[in-house]
């Protein structure tokens, strides 16, 4: 049985930390280490840590100054030894068979990334809802450019964006590592990557992660639609640059879509920016073939794209 590293960055959340490692210490499957990541904490979460680490020896535990998440998880990531790679936020927890069940997807199917599914609570672990994160349900195998294609599909937000409900094999980390500095939607900047390194994703239903919504977490702090346009485009940006180079042509015009409603909805004069992505779109469109057969509907309105992504963004914004 391979090693799982599991990376755990803690940065004050003491009230939590206890559920979060006891849900880790208590896997099925044994053979882990756990790398917990004080991320310069104010709180006593770096003592509970060193706490349980003389608890549990598989627990290891690396102080450092604040850096951020990005840091945090970087940091975790070059200490690791495990042959797969776990991501756990420590205000978090998880199922007993969480790191089982993943293992057991990712060598039954030889696949690089193993997915699960998860459950939204609150700090009490009850579950609840939100209508802005989706689950995807069906227990299948995917190639690299389908779990791509699902990540730009906006009907799974979460699911195919984040890296803490998925386990990776490490080599797909080599040369990559989060953006230190970026205090939000870090994960989106790095799983385009691992998903093109990916010959083999695969997804299980099982629910097995808990995400724990705080109010006073970063992640959930209030922004306003400009404020996250103002995050996100850039990114959106740094992505489009990948998706040409790597010339999946489905991909690429899916992005630009999402691209020119995003700058559609910003504040400014974006005019030229909108031509040139209008030009791009044709080029690609008109120049290739698909790589997959993404179906009738998408094909039309890829066609539609073609004649005006202005078209296309008013109509796709009315379903």
């Amino acid at each position: 049985m391979g090693t799982v590293s599991i990376i755990v960055p803690v940065y004050n959340v003491s009230e939590y930390l206890d559920r979060c490692l006891e849900s880790l210490a208590g896997q099925t499957y044994r053979n882990i280490e756990i790398i917990v990541v004080d991320d310069g904490s104010t709180d006593d979460s770096g003592a509970k840590c060193d706490t349980w680490a003389l608890k549990d020896k598989r627990i290891k535990v690396i102080h450092q100054p604040n850096k951020g998440l990005s840091g945090a998880r970087n940091t975790g990531l070059d200490a690791s030894q495990g042959e797969y790679i776990l991501f756990v936020d420590g205000d978090d927890y998880v199922g007993p068979e969480y790191v089982a069940k993943l293992h057991e997807s990712a060598t039954e199917h030889k696949s690089d990334i193993a997915i699960c599914n998860y459950s939204f609570v609150n700090e009490a672990g009850i579950e609840i809802s939100n209508d802005n994160y989706s689950c995807y349900t069906s227990d299948s195998v995917l190639d690299g450019t389908d779990a791509l294609l699902l990540f730009e599909n906006k009907s799974y937000r979460t699911f195919f964006d984040v890296v803490w409900n998925k386990l990776f094999r490490r080599e797909l980390f080599d040369g990559v590592r989060f953006p230190e500095g970026v205090s939000v939607v870090e994960d989106i900047t790095v799983m385009p990557v691992l998903y093109h390194k990916a010959e083999r994703v695969s997804v299980i239903p099982d629910r097995l992660y808990y995400y724990v919504y705080r109010e006073e977490s970063l992640s959930h702090a209030k922004r306003s639609q400009q404020e996250d346009l103002d995050i996100r485009i850039p990114m959106m940006e740094d992505r489009m640059v990948h998706y040409l180079e790597w010339g999946i042509k489905e991909i690429s015009l899916l992005h630009i879509t999402h691209m020119y409603s995003m700058y559609r909805r910003r504040i400014g004069d974006y005019n030229d920016r909108l031509h040139e992505l209008q030009k791009e779109f044709r080029k690609i469109y008109f120049k290739g073939n698909y790589s997959k057969d993404i179906g009738f509907s998408r094909r039309i309105k890829f066609a539609l794209g073609a004649v005006s992504l202005r078209l296309y963004d008013r109509i796709v914004a009315l379903r």
